[in-house]
């Protein structure tokens, strides 16, 4: 059997929420990422309210941070 194209391994990130600014400004994390990489990891608030937006986009312009544990 041949494998079928995709993704072959998982993929792993993290999501932050907005109203947490000042915790999110004191994660080591998000400190270590160029700002434009940093909004990836950051949902955006949504309607109604109390929901989220958390896009992840897997290649190309924006690109979702991705984390590897070990």
């Amino acid at each position: 059997m041949r494998p079928r194209p995709g993704l072959l391994h998982h993929l792993f990130t993290r999501v932050y929420f907005p109203e947490n600014a000042e915790v999110n400004a004191a994660d080591p994390l998000l400190a270590s990422l160029d700002p434009a990489r940093r909004e990836t990891l950051v949902a955006t608030e949504a309607s109604p309210p109390g929901t989220y937006r958390f896009d992840i986009r897997l290649q190309g312009e924006g690109e979702t941070v991705f984390l590897e544990f070990r």
